[in-house]
């Protein structure tokens, strides 16, 4: 606990809660302009499309925010050279348990902002009806350990470079290969494609009447082993990560 709170002391005036708003004001701005000034049949599917729009707007922006949120946390240490120094103070790994866990707040506090949001959004288009809250709920799930998992990796490449850009630069190609991904499949086994694999609704578009149909996903095998992929990542990065912290401290 108390490494946990020289961690937020530490960022006290990094400004990072303002970063990471303004980069999700961004994908705000991105849900709110697509699908502005919804028809009637927009309004009946309007609760299930936001559960097919956010993982797709997440697929891109999300490998760009968490690479930013790992960089701001980890460039302390190397910018003091203090990992050696640390170890003096307290036990080997502390250091990185902080960090995850200062991570996982701020990830946290970005998923819920994304939520509301969304519901908010949808009971301001006037969406007939009410959000199918199990499907919502289980989004939510998703859509954290997706960011946990992209941000444990992000976290371990700051860790591996002193130089912040090579993990910056990382997680923008992660953007560019999950925008890469999604028109390939609807799942992919990497971790910067588990949006993809998590989204929970497809959709059918009739080229005659231009017409777009939502639906509800019904996973195939494979599918569910793609979901289950998003788990596993997480384990591992989270175990290579603090093997790293480990060895760095000394």
């Amino acid at each position: 606990m108390i490494t946990l709170q020289m961690e937020f002391q530490k960022i006290k005036r990094k400004k990072i809660a303002l970063t990471m708003g303004a980069l999700i004001c961004v994908q705000f701005a991105w849900l709110l302009w697509s699908g502005s000034h919804p028809d009637e049949s927009e309004r009946l599917e309007g609760w299930i499309s936001m559960l097919y729009s956010l993982p797709l707007v997440s697929v891109i922006m999300m490998p760009t925010i968490m690479s930013v949120l790992a960089s701001r946390l980890a460039d302390v240490e190397h910018k003091g050279n203090t990992y050696k120094l640390l170890n003096t103070l307290r036990r080997p790994g502390a250091l990185y348990h902080a960090k995850v866990i200062c991570g996982l707040l701020f990830i946290l506090a970005i998923s819920a902002a994304q939520f509301i949001f969304v519901i908010a959004l949808g009971y301001a288009r006037g969406y007939a009806g009410h959000p199918e809250w199990k499907y919502y709920a289980t989004a939510f799930v998703l859509n954290l350990a997706c960011c946990l998992s992209l941000y444990l990796l992000q976290l371990l490449l700051s860790m591996l470079f002193f130089n912040q850009m090579i993990p910056l630069v990382a997680g923008l190609g992660g953007s560019m290969l999950g925008l890469i991904l999604m028109y390939v499949k609807m799942y992919s086994f990497l971790p910067w494609g588990g949006f993809l694999s998590a989204a929970q609704v497809s959709m059918n578009w009739n080229p005659e009447t231009r017409v777009i149909h939502f639906f509800y996903r019904e996973y195939s095998p494979v599918e569910l082993c793609a979901v289950a992929a998003i788990f596993v990542w997480i384990v591992v990065f989270y175990t290579a990560g603090r093997i790293l912290f480990a060895r760095k401290e000394a």
